[in-house]
């Protein structure tokens, strides 16, 4: 569980029913928008009836939060190999291809660019978007800061510019992927390790 969370462990038939209900909603809003997919449309998807659904989330806007939350705890978890690395430099430029393999898959991205836009309309999921944006950014900074005390090493620029900077690379990757869906990854894949061991260096 992230420390986005608070809620009591669940059990795995619990866990199960609601990935079951978010995985259905990211079918809905990639094909319909967030306006566009209904519950009752979620409910058929997910196989279960909206009574269910709702005993889950009591709206669209909770739903989005816990596929947000879900996203945070997958992504702590794959970051725990850079943590426990003697070598988190090599480590984090090693993983690039697993980044952009994350950043271009097109329904992902398809589904994050839609909760983006409805973030700006949407106050409720805009709060959901900002808490997720601040714990990640602090889990990459405490990452780089643990990173360089590993090689004894100072920065001369501000470590939450160089998390805001890759960040961006990354985040960018998932409009890039809808605009060219064509991308060589293996050597984009090359560039991009080139340009993380050069920020991370500085």
């Amino acid at each position: 569980m992230s420390e986005m969370t608070a809620t009591p462990p669940e059990s795995d038939r619990t866990v199960q029913r609601r990935n079951q209900v978010l995985d259905a909603a990211a079918i809905c809003f990639r094909n319909h928008g967030f306006h566009g997919a209904s519950m009752a449309q979620i409910s058929k998807t997910a196989g279960m009836s909206p009574g269910h659904i709702y005993h889950y989330f009591g709206s669209k806007e909770a739903i989005i939060t816990a596929i947000v939350e879900r996203d945070i705890e997958e992504m702590v978890e794959w970051t725990e190999i850079f943590y426990t690395s003697d070598n988190i430099l090599q480590t984090m430029v090693d993983s690039v291809s697993c980044g952009i393999e994350a950043n271009t898959q097109r329904d992902n991205a398809a589904l994050m660019l839609e909760i983006f836009a409805e973030s700006s309309r949407n106050p409720q999921i805009a709060a959901t978007l900002q808490k997720s944006h601040a714990f990640g950014h602090q889990r990459l900074y405490d990452l780089l800061k643990k990173e360089m005390a590993q090689r004894g090493a100072t920065s001369e620029f501000d470590v939450s510019v160089k998390v805001d900077l890759i960040a961006a690379m990354f985040d960018g990757l998932l409009l890039k992927s809808i605009h060219n869906p064509d991308l060589d990854k293996a050597a984009l894949t090359r560039l991009m390790r080139q340009v993380m061991q050069f920020v991370l260096m500085l």
